[in-house]
């Protein structure tokens, strides 16, 4: 049990962490958090049934589940006063210009994912970054299929209105008119999300 174990975390860690980042977990909670979904991984292994779609979906549950009751700690008792910013104020060494651009993009992403609940949230980053399919997150999330693609057409119209509203945000913040439409932002979301693969 414990090579089986030991396998499944070297295989899936970086599925676990992305997707807890992705479902809102904060930077400085999401080691503690990879930790706990492994945690109940460990102690559940004897539970866990092959369904023909891996392990992956089974995780994906404990993922929601630990980020939902993080968020629900932090929403009743909040411990950053400040919102964070102070633990953000870490001295950072200069990056090459394009892992800079790379980690705005995703920051932006992580920003415009916040803005959609989480039920919509969780299909559309199973979709999109985790590239599983309707079926397979139909039964990961025990949704009928029809709500699993009703919920990833909403979450794309969300996501997507989401970056564009902040791109002008920032646009008008800068004094820049740039001009850029909805698909520019459609791109953006596939070059982030295609990066992560």
């Amino acid at each position: 049990m414990t090579i089986i174990f030991r396998s499944l975390y070297e295989e899936h860690v970086g599925f676990v962490w992305r997707n807890l980042r992705r479902l809102g977990v904060a930077p400085s909670d999401v080691e503690d958090r990879v930790q706990e979904v492994f945690v109940v991984a460990h102690r559940r292994l004897g539970d866990y049934e092959e369904r023909g779609h891996g392990p992956r979906a089974w995780l994906f549950q404990i993922v929601l589940r630990v980020a939902s009751e993080w968020r629900r700690h932090k929403r009743r008792h909040p411990e950053d006063v400040d919102g964070g910013a102070a633990q953000d104020l870490e001295q950072i060494k200069p990056e090459q210009p394009d892992l800079v651009a790379r980690r705005e993009a995703l920051d932006q992403l992580d920003a415009a994912l916040a803005t959609l609940d989480v039920d919509k949230r969780a299909v559309l980053v199973l979709h999109e970054i985790e590239e599983m399919t309707a079926p397979e997150i139909s039964e990961s999330l025990s949704l009928p299929i029809n709500t699993v693609y009703s919920r990833l057409r909403v979450a794309r119209q969300q996501l997507e209105a989401a970056l564009v509203s902040r791109q002008k945000r920032e646009e008008r913040k800068s004094g820049v008119d740039l001009q850029r439409d909805a698909n520019e932002a459609k791109r953006k979301m596939r070059v982030i999300a295609g990066g992560l693969r």
